[in-house]
């Protein structure tokens, strides 16, 4: 008998076949056991954190016809099932006979951090941001939170980057940065960029599945004002890195198209290695991070 497909089940299965990793805790731990041993599932581990990125496409496709009530494409029934929740909370609403029972999406907004404190500004009023180590801010009204002009937003796709800015600063050596993290996954922090006119990198991972992402997601609503952060060092890396990272993205990614040099330049990396490179790499053990700062 097949498994009932809740929404939220639904929208990190499509997380995963957009290219993107996800946090093993957020699956059902039967599914990822399940969907590690059949080989659908790549797990990354770094120290107490796993993710999970996708090996194989139609393998997933498979499984879940097979094992869930659900009919035609995953990104079909993901609208239809969202569209009759919106039905449900309209009917709730009328039959309250008040329009002030309505649906809030919870956290909105997205997080933030840096290494130095820095200046803003919040509904216009002054504040200086500098979370703590180990800790981090979630910005709600973000539609109200303005930086200075030459502070350079920073976008990173893995939660363990984020959660380690501190041994990364060697890649920004020189600038003010802000860090961002668009965790819970939403708008908020693109319609946030909108509306800004700072500089946008994006830090992500190193293979065809995160160009996709930054060229999908970010450049045409950003314009020239975002960048894919390239490190000096990315073709050794690259040739060191993961073949299956390559062979499982090869075929949906391919084709893309690429109009900026420094990108095309990398994805030539990509193909002739044959490899991709998780940005995790890039963080600096304890050690190395310890060394660094008594080096300056």
């Amino acid at each position: 008998m097949k498994e009932t497909l809740s929404l939220s089940l639904a929208r990190k299965m499509k997380l995963l076949l957009d290219g993107e990793r996800v946090p093993a805790s957020a699956f059902p731990p039967k599914v990822v056991k399940h969907l590690l041993e059949e080989e659908l599932f790549v797990s990354i581990a770094r120290g107490s954190f796993q993710s999970v990125r996708l090996k194989d496409p139609e393998g997933l496709r498979t499984f879940l016809a097979q094992h869930y009530d659900m009919d035609g494409e995953l990104e079909q029934w993901i609208k239809i099932k969202s569209g009759e929740e919106e039905v449900k909370r309209s009917e709730q609403v009328q039959s309250a006979g008040s329009s002030k029972i309505s649906y809030t999406r919870a956290f909105r907004g997205f997080l933030i951090n840096c290494y130095t404190p820095m200046e803003a500004t919040l509904r216009g009023a002054p504040i200086v941001i500098h979370p703590l180590p180990g800790t981090s801010i979630f910005m709600e009204e973000y539609e109200q939170f303005r930086l200075p002009e030459d502070v350079v937003v920073v976008g990173m796709e893995n939660g363990e980057n984020f959660q380690h800015i501190r041994a990364q600063h060697y890649l920004f050596e020189g600038m003010k940065v802000l860090f961002v993290s668009r965790y819970p996954q939403s708008k908020d922090l693109r319609t946030w960029l909108q509306a800004i006119p700072n500089r946008y990198i994006h830090f992500g991972d190193f293979d065809l599945a995160g160009i996709h992402i930054f060229l999908t997601e970010f450049h045409p609503f950003l314009g020239e004002r975002a960048k894919f952060l390239i490190p000096s060092d990315i073709e050794e890396r690259i040739a060191a890195g993961s073949r299956k990272l390559y062979d499982g993205q090869y075929a949906k990614y391919k084709n893309m198209s690429i109009a900026d040099p420094d990108l095309q330049w990398l994805v030539q990396l990509i193909h002739r290695y044959k490899k991709g490179y998780e940005q995790e790499g890039y963080i600096k053990s304890e050690e190395q991070y310890m060394h660094a700062l008594v080096s300056r």
